[in-house]
């Protein structure tokens, strides 16, 4: 295994080595955390063989680059055996994109704004944690790590005067709420969630934009209903996440436990666990996806940014949420498919340096990202 991991690294630093050899070996470089330290032999050996199973695995992926694995000690332990001559040939290859760490963008936190019900509006990244507001015998506080949460402290009085409520994330922003009943909903970035300040006696409703994953409290005598854009989703208690931000094609409804039913006009699906529905925002066509892969679905609420054969512009909608960006194109755009996973807590260049390895030139200007498709080295 040390053999084939020298014939690697010799391939990569004479230029003979394949497009998916060089992708893996630079990919891995970026995830080098350096620390001075030689890894112990048997190590050495272990991962050896992880990288050569991993090489043999990408060549029989047709058209799709690696974005990278978690594997950041595979990474730094087969770099190291030839850590010196490789920096040395980064370091006179021109970079087409470079970023100052005072300039750079960081990524998306917890941030968003509160619209109670008379129009009153709470920045709850600046508030402070504690009651921030009274509306009918419901409490609304901040949590001490960030969140926010409904406390029922007069059932009669909630229930007599139900005020509506809206929580919303913007590009860059997230954030987590227990609903008055118990139930929890994370929102992504751009996202927004309207609910009544208390739920009514025969049912709970709420409003998406956007993209949430709700974790609904049981209560059999009163279904659970998700609206948004073009259908809706009713359940009694289950854990589900929902997608539909108005730029993407589908709106994606995705089970993880429990059961929900879907539906949209005269159309409806009834899931089971690991089974999503797809909504065509075009036509309103509904349809079952039996085997969906539910970790991609949820990478974001687990704090990363997960890609299998998405195109660049998948990739780029989402990376604009996050870091409260627009984006613009120009020229021919890649068509190449990407698999892999982003750390969400990534500052951009980290993003940049994975992306440009792709043969895709990023320039950013303040807000703006320019994509002018496929470069060549």
């Amino acid at each position: 295994m040390e053999k084939n991991a020298k014939i690697l690294l010799d391939r990569y630093l004479s230029g003979n080595c394949t497009p998916d050899e060089k992708a893996i070996v630079e990919q891995w470089y970026l995830q080098l955390p350096f620390e001075g330290e030689t890894p112990q032999q048997h190590r050495i050996s272990t991962t050896q063989t992880e990288v050569w199973e991993k090489l043999q695995h990408g060549r029989q992926k047709a058209k799709q680059v690696l974005l990278f694995k978690r594997i950041a000690l595979a990474a730094s332990i087969l770099l190291c055996l030839s850590v010196g001559l490789y920096l040395a040939m980064r370091n006179n290859e021109p970079q087409q994109f470079t970023v100052s760490a005072k300039n750079d963008i960081k990524p998306g936190r917890n941030k968003a704004l509160l619209t109670l019900a008379d129009g009153s509006v709470i920045d709850l990244d600046n508030a402070k944690p504690g009651e921030i507001a009274a509306q009918n015998g419901i409490i609304v506080r901040k949590t001490a790590n960030g969140k926010l949460e409904y406390i029922v402290k007069d059932v009669a009085n909630a229930n007599q005067a139900i005020s509506t409520n809206l929580i919303s994330t913007p590009r860059g922003g997230q954030y987590e709420v227990t609903l008055p009943d118990g139930t929890k909903v994370w929102l992504n970035a751009a996202s927004s969630l309207k609910y009544p300040s208390s739920f009514a006696k025969n049912e709970r409703k709420v409003e998406l934009q956007g993209e949430a994953y709700f974790e609904v409290a049981k209560d059999k005598n009163r279904p659970f209903r998700v609206a948004t854009n073009q259908q809706t989703v009713e359940v009694l208690g289950t854990h589900f996440n929902i997608n539909a931000y108005n730029d993407e094609a589908q709106v994606k409804t995705t089970l993880l436990e429990g059961a929900v039913n879907v539906s949209s006009g005269t159309n409806s699906l009834k899931l089971k666990p690991g089974q999503q529905a797809l909504l065509n925002q075009a036509d309103a066509k509904l349809r079952l996806n039996p085997n969906v892969d539910v970790d991609k679905e949820m990478a974001w609420k687990n704090d990363l940014f997960a890609f299998d054969n998405d195109d660049l512009k998948t990739i780029m909608r989402q990376i604009s949420r996050w870091y409260d960006l627009d984006v613009v194109y120009q020229g021919k755009i890649t068509d190449e498919k990407y698999v892999g996973e982003i750390p969400r807590n990534s500052n951009l260049s980290e993003v940049f340096k994975i992306l440009e390895l792709n043969h895709v030139h990023i320039d950013a200007k303040g807000k703006v990202l320019t994509v002018s498709g496929s470069k060549t080295r």
